[in-house]
């Protein structure tokens, strides 16, 4: 096993980085926040912007972790969503099932078909489960089976088991480019995926039949609330066990999360995960439990990862002035980091822009604060953000370089 200098903690913010917004004077949520501690941090250490995939790409959540966790940039377009939310949920998939990432939505019957009012139904987390168990088991025909479970807030994942599988199928989901929009089909990319195609259109249809008048809903409806009465999907994938740079270095890691995503890629790469009801995927989530968990974790790993999520939420639902609180209330929380004598990273798995609750291609400020390098003498004071970052002591790295700091900061 390699030896370390120094253990890290590794803060994953998701969705960090923003654009600038009105509401803030021209400031992103980020610049906007009052940030002491990771002022402070950014000061004393290094910092500058981080482009999760390459410049110009717009990353999503499982590649944008997965590389700052140690996935291989050649593997990181082998990751599918699907697969990694079936990891999260505790179902390993068999050879030849074909998993799709999955979205509880408001949808209804048009003449064109099935229309998207809410992408997240209100980001629903209240009796998924009941819902969830209703279009649970279906059987579609030709020996094809669909398993639905539920994972957080309105996302889950569909598993389909049978013969003739075959995972390159285009996604149903609109995006929020797209949205509102029609449900779109699901398409082959090659022709042996035929019948998946068919197979998942079959599913959404008889998913928004089952749903559209379900008590749940129907409880929902009257309260004024958004309904669950559909499912969109993307990411199909098979199973595969991805390479892991630190397994390769031999370090141990732990990762602190409550999203689903983040503790199917850790389940992935095989790390320990640290959970509890209290971290959550959401605003409410416990950021000192959090970080207490990870310092904690220390004590028997090299690295720890704490997985933030609530920062994405507020950009995707466009609202830049909780993005701003929620920033602020997280850096609070950080501050035993400063003084526990740990290498202390941060950044991000993409941009998410408050203005278009839209993924960009924007890079991400990040930081590295390493308690054994003496800080630059006169080390002028900075406000940590998008700008200050342009203009910071690290150059432009990609995720993975990124992650080769931090190695070298514990002295791997």
């Amino acid at each position: 096993m390699t030896s370390v200098r120094q253990k890290a903690v590794v803060l994953i913010i998701d969705g960090l980085g923003d654009l600038p917004v009105d509401c803030l004077d021209g400031q992103t949520p980020l610049e906007a926040a009052r940030t002491p501690v990771l002022d402070a941090m950014a000061a004393a250490g290094c910092h500058g912007l981080v482009d999760p995939i390459l410049p110009g790409e717009i990353p999503n959540t499982d590649s944008g972790v997965g590389l700052l966790l140690g996935l291989s940039p050649e593997q990181a377009g082998a990751l599918h969503r699907g697969p990694v939310e079936a990891s999260g949920a505790g179902r390993r998939l068999q050879e030849g099932e074909v998993a799709v990432r999955a979205n509880f939505a408001t949808i209804e019957e048009r003449s064109g078909g099935l229309w998207v009012t809410d992408r997240r139904a209100g980001r629903i987390t209240a009796q998924v489960d009941v819902l969830a168990e209703a279009i649970d088991g279906i059987e579609l025909g030709d020996g094809i089976r669909a398993e639905f479970r539920p994972t957080d807030q309105h996302r889950g994942v569909l598993v389909l088991s049978g013969p003739g599988l075959d995972a390159a199928v285009s996604d149903t989901d609109p995006g929020d480019a797209g949205h509102p929009g029609f449900v779109l089909d699901s398409r082959p990319l090659r022709p042996a995926a035929d019948l998946t195609a068919n197979k998942i259109n079959d599913f959404l249809r008889e998913a928004h039949r089952r749903l559209v008048g379900h008590p749940v809903n129907r409880a929902r409806r009257s309260a004024g609330k958004p309904v669950a009465s559909g499912v969109i999907t993307r990411g199909a994938g098979t199973w595969f066990r991805p390479a892991n740079r630190l397994e390769t270095l031999g370090l141990s890691a732990a990762v602190v999360a409550g999203c689903n995503t983040v503790l199917g890629l850790a389940r992935l790469f095989e790390f320990d995960t640290v959970e509890d009801p209290a971290f959550t995927a959401a605003l409410d989530t416990d950021l000192e439990g959090k970080v207490a968990a990870a310092l904690s974790a220390l004590q028997n790993h090299d690295m720890a990862y704490v997985h933030v999520k609530a920062s994405d939420l507020c950009a995707h639902d466009r609202n830049p002035l909780a993005k701003r609180d929620f920033l602020e209330r997280l850096d609070r929380a950080l501050a035993p980091l400063a003084a526990a004598g740990v290498v202390v990273a941060l950044s991000s798995d993409h941009t998410t822009d408050s203005n278009t609750g839209a993924h960009t291609a924007d890079p991400v400020p990040s930081l590295i604060f390493d308690p054994l390098r003496p800080p630059a003498s006169e080390a002028p004071a900075i406000n940590f953000g998008e700008t200050a970052c342009r203009e910071g002591t690290l150059p432009r790295l990609r995720s993975f370089e990124f992650l080769d700091r931090i190695l070298a900061a514990m002295g791997c």
